[in-house]
């Protein structure tokens, strides 16, 4: 039986985030999580995905024709094209330079209204334009906390989907006119909050960006995020691989320490048993 949540990736563009990504699928199948994956690239990666992960269980949804990195950014926001998408009552979109630490159902559980739940960072004003800076001067806006979309929570309700349609349009257009100059991110800082549909705190309890792994398990992080240098896939690919084997080296050492205890606790209750006879 298919889950009723669903959570999505993208991999278009560049052959590296193929890699990058199998950081983001391997993490998640290690949280024994039920949720459906799904992973939305063109049909040439996928097979090096499926090579490159075997056995995740994942499902795909390909489109061939995106090329561009303007095209990879914004593709976040074709998730309604997705046939199966009428399954789903909650979807969580995560970016592909991202790993699971822990299962995320949670999260899940957290989208509780009709919005589009992400991570609030930054300033909308701020003038490296990331947050949407000219964009938001136009309507006379005063300073406020931007928002990052490398997580993206949401029910599957129509008024979501209409934003997403809408704020799609808004960036081709300006793509077209060869104007864009953060590519999606301020767009979707303008949209999501000139429209008041976007919750930027919840998620903040979940996910981090670029923490280390003794960071992400003492805060009980569900999500850590590599943000930054768009398109250049060594540099996180090398942060990745730095974060995962901190990890997995983190997760090893409390499992020894967790069987320690119980062995404490089982020699203990042998000598109150042996001292009882």
């Amino acid at each position: 039986m298919s889950s009723k949540y669903l959570i999505y990736t993208c991999c278009f563009h560049q052959e590296i985030y193929t890699e990058i990504l199998s950081y983001l699928v391997n993490s998640f199948k290690k949280t024994n999580c039920d949720v459906d994956f799904l992973i939305y690239t063109t049909g040439e990666y996928k097979t090096l995905i499926e090579t490159k992960c075997p056995g995740s269980g994942v499902k795909f949804f390909e489109k061939n024709f995106y090329k561009s990195m303007n095209q990879a950014r914004i593709s976040k926001l074709d998730i309604f094209d997705y046939p199966e998408i009428d399954h789903y009552e909650k979807i969580i979109y995560i970016d592909a330079d991202s790993i699971f630490v822990k299962d995320p159902v949670q999260m899940f559980d957290a989208i509780q209204e009709d919005l589009i739940y992400v991570v609030g960072e930054g300033n909308i004003l701020h003038e490296a334009e990331y947050w949407g800076r000219s964009l938001f001067l136009k309507e006379n806006a005063q300073d406020r906390e931007g928002i990052s979309s490398c997580i993206m929570g949401f029910k599957n309700i129509p008024a979501i989907k209409k934003m997403f349609i809408k704020t799609k349009q808004a960036f081709y257009l300006d793509m077209y006119q060869n104007k864009l100059k953060f590519y999606d991110q301020p767009f979707l800082n303008f949209y999501f909050i000139h429209n008041n549909l976007c919750d930027p705190t919840t998620f903040k309890r979940f996910v981090k960006s670029r923490v280390s792994a003794e960071v992400a398990l003492k805060e009980g992080l569900t999500v850590v995020h590599f943000a930054g240098c768009p398109g250049h896939g060594n540099v996180k690919l090398e942060l990745l691989k730095e974060f995962h084997d901190q990890l997995a080296s983190k997760q090893l050492s409390s499992k020894e320490q967790t069987i320690f205890l119980l062995q404490q606790q089982m020699d203990d209750l042998r000598k109150q048993m042996e001292s009882l006879q």
